[in-house]
């Protein structure tokens, strides 16, 4: 009798066992299925997200006329793969400024599909330093007013291009004074002259005021006696402004 009863515990708890072994084992089945279902889904969203991002990027590539909206949504998708994308690049032998050259000009677009109407006053012009003549020795960091007008380099060029529209002109050498000045001097809008890597930063640096490149000119290599199309300088500026 005793044996029946020990049995009979036995089997019971077998069965308790059993039962829960096979409930975990179908809540697992089931949270395994759902998770996967989750996966596919989020990387069909993913999937859909770099096509759509992909038709807009090579549309502006090709200088065709995207709308506002959509630029902005691809803007976004942009600056999230942004990483991945020159990573990859970078891995498989393409130019990291390949791909930030595509990245300004796809910001640009996205400025230049927006309206602006800013005064010139509210307008930040950003210069990098190696415009100026590497041997020239004059300070034009903290005022391009102290340019001495020679001719041969940009800077000349930007004071009058200052005196003429009343636009504020800074040189910076680097990032963090390029921040400073965007700080202190709060503008609506900036045009920042620099190569790509430097634009590229630049842009993502300042996420609530509008960043429109300008790439400079490099003859000489990178970061030594760099020039400027004026031109292009002033074609932002009147988009700005009209």
């Amino acid at each position: 009798m005793e044996a029946k009863k020990y049995l009979t515990t036995v089997t019971i708890l077998v069965a308790i066992l059993l039962a829960v072994t096979i409930i975990i084992n179908i809540f697992i089945s089931s949270l395994a299925q759902m998770f996967g279902i989750i996966i596919n889904i989020m990387v069909a969203i993913l999937v859909t997200m770099i096509i759509f991002s992909t038709i807009i990027t090579y549309s502006v590539i090709k200088d065709r006329k995207i709308n506002s909206k959509l630029m902005s949504i691809n803007f976004k998708i942009v600056n999230i793969l942004f990483p991945i994308i020159t990573s990859i690049a970078s891995t498989i032998g393409i130019p990291k400024n390949e791909i930030r050259k595509i990245y300004v000009k796809l910001n640009n677009s996205y400025i230049y599909s927006q309206k602006y109407s800013v005064k010139h006053e509210d307008i930040l012009i950003l210069i990098p330093h190696c415009i100026q003549k590497n041997s020239c020795k004059l300070k034009v960091t903290t005022d391009i007013k102290n340019c001495a007008n020679c001719g041969k380099c940009n800077i000349g060029n930007l004071v009058q291009l200052k005196e003429k529209l009343n636009v504020n002109i800074f040189v910076a050498t680097g990032g963090t004074l390029a921040r400073k000045i965007i700080m202190e001097n709060k503008p609506k809008v900036v045009i920042a002259v620099a190569c790509e890597r430097d634009l590229t930063s630049g842009v993502q640096d300042v996420k609530k005021i509008p960043v429109l490149g300008v790439f400079n000119k490099r003859p000489n290599g990178p970061c030594v006696d760099t020039s400027i199309d004026i031109k292009e300088v002033e074609d932002a500026i009147s988009f700005f402004t009209k």
